[in-house]
């Protein structure tokens, strides 16, 4: 079947490319069966502070957990509709609301309260990923039993290729040596990640495909955290839900197979026609539900598992592809691997980039260190990056230039509008319950001497009685900090806690904004397109 595909590839050839860098591929190995195990996890302790959590997932594990960010304000999504390719917008927050991270057991979960327990599903270490399990009763307490699960690691293997013609000028120019505009102190890159028809199908909703790779890209962000001038913080800006596939190279039939070298400049070429549709993005990652197959030492194997430019990251080869389980978070290490080549580093133990002058490269980090960017696994270590590949993706962002340090998904700046103006009480209290979806609001109240909005609502609840089924309403309430704007009695605004007549406040709006009404989206919306770069 794979020597019959073979001519597919004859089209491919190295001298057609006209840029200086390197491939990277990386080669796996299955490494054993996985095992599950049962576990009950436990609500010890919330932080108002700062909105954290202490959950004993059992007795040799307990997760201090924070809240987590990776996702842009506005988040875009392509897929087809009715034959057509739609974008849709939708709000970041929402979709990390339950974004959690435990930095120093490299946990990265979604994580919704239960009385005294909680649902968690996501990555509980490099190793583990827990999920509730399928079908579950809670105990009176609210804990739902949770199945723990092996990450299958495969053992990589590495092989590179290189293109050698002339750099363009354009983008020998984005690689300014010498910048006007200070570094900033931290450099958000924008991810872009296209979903192939073979792993977008497993989801059964876009939020859901959503939510899996923030946590994906969280785990990723707390490897970045040992960047240093400047700082390196992954920003998930939108996604593709692929439907024609034309850059993918497969063997015969689309059998569920993805041959890397054939995909990758294919799927380059369509990037770059696609860089205003995806709002100009740092780089952009194509994330496989197929198997990935490469030619390792003159043979055709299914060992591939990814696959990137080095240093392509804000020019025209700002693409690699990494091979997933969807659902599994099998390419969580993948997607972190390849990321750092596009952001300019090399394996550990390489040279340096001859394209770029002065890049550092990876000489002085052996290889047999294993960290992140080697494939030796030796423990903590491999789930770190050496001081040779922060060494390199500091040298490449500092010389990156504005454009590329430049945050597009922000959101458009608007002057002199406030949340308080376009939310409507409803749909600010609609996030408090955890039980959203049996609960109903009612009404709200706001305590004017400190700007505290009370959301008041009902939950009904049936029961078998004499007469048959009866029911009774149970009546409850949350409190919240009334946002910027947001009213608080005739002529009066919360303004940072205080409620002010805004008859009297310098510069009030002269328009204000209508809140939505009752019923219409507020999560998902679309707007004009921003500038380019």
């Amino acid at each position: 079947m794979i020597q019959g595909s073979m001519g597919t590839f004859s089209s491919v050839k190295v001298s057609t490319l006209s840029f200086a860098c390197f491939f990277a591929v990386v080669v796996h190995f299955v490494a054993g069966a996985t095992t599950v195990s049962v576990v009950y996890p436990r609500l010890l302790e919330e932080r108002s502070s700062d909105g954290g959590m202490m959950v004993k997932v059992h007795d040799d594990l307990t997760l201090n957990l924070r809240k987590g960010s990776v996702v842009a304000r506005e988040l875009r999504v392509l897929t087809e509709e009715n034959g057509r390719l739609v974008t849709r917008f939708y709000n970041g927050e929402d979709i990390e609301r339950n974004l959690y991270e435990d930095e120093e057991k490299v946990a990265s979960v979604m994580v919704t309260k239960t009385g005294s327990g909680v649902r968690m599903e996501g990555l509980l270490s490099p190793s583990h990923r827990i999920k509730p399990m399928p079908v579950s009763e809670k105990s009176e307490e609210g804990i739902v039993p949770h199945e723990i699960h092996d990450i299958e690691h495969k053992e990589m293997l590495d092989k590179t290729i290189e293109y050698r013609s002339n750099v363009s000028e354009s983008a020998a120019s984005e690689r300014a040596p010498e910048s006007r505009a200070s570094v900033p102190a931290q450099v958000t890159v924008e991810v872009f990640i296209v979903l192939d028809t073979w792993h977008h199908r497993h989801f059964q909703s876009t939020k859901h495909a959503l939510w899996y790779l923030c946590v994906m890209i969280n785990s990723a962000n707390i490897r970045y955290r040992d960047a240093s001038n400047p700082e390196v913080r992954l920003l998930l800006t939108g996604v593709e839900k692929a439907a024609e596939e034309n850059y993918v190279v497969s063997a015969k039939n689309d059998n569920g197979y993805l041959y890397d070298d054939g995909t990758i400049p294919k799927f380059r070429k369509y990037a770059v026609s696609q860089k205003t549709a995806y709002g100009h993005p740092d780089i952009v990652f194509l994330m496989t539900g197929r198997d990935v197959f490469t030619v390792y030492e003159g043979k055709v194997t299914d060992a591939g598992l990814g696959i990137g430019y080095v240093c392509g990251v804000c020019t025209d080869f700002y693409v690699g592809l990494g091979e997933d389980k969807p659902g599994l978070f099998s390419g969580t290490h993948t997607f972190t691997h390849e990321a750092a080549h596009l952001l300019g580093a090399k394996h550990d133990g390489d040279g340096p980039n001859e394209a770029i002058p002065g890049h550092p490269g990876a000489k002085s980090c052996p290889w047999d260190w294993g960290h992140i960017m080697s494939y030796i696994n030796k423990g903590p270590s491999h789930h770190r990056f050496s001081t040779c590949t922060l060494e390199q993706i500091s040298f490449v962002l500092r010389r990156a230039g504005e454009n590329c340090w430049k945050v597009l998904s922000k959101g458009t700046y608007v002057k002199n509008v406030y949340p308080g103006m376009a939310v409507t009480f409803e749909k600010f209290c609609a996030v408090m319950p955890y039980d959203k979806e049996n609960s109903t609001y009612e009404y709200s109240t706001v305590n004017q001497t400190n700007c505290k909005v009370r959301c008041h609502f009902s939950k009904t609840h049936s029961y078998l009685g004499y007469k048959g089924m009866e029911s009774y309403k149970v009546k409850f309430y949350y409190d919240g900090d009334a946002l910027d704007y947001m009213p608080c009695g005739d002529h009066h605004v919360c303004i940072q806690g205080l409620c002010k007549d805004k008859r009297y406040i310098k510069d009030y709006p002269m328009i204000e904004l209508k809140p939505r009404r009752t019923g219409e989206s507020s999560d998902v919306f679309t707007r004009t397109e921003r500038n380019e770069r």
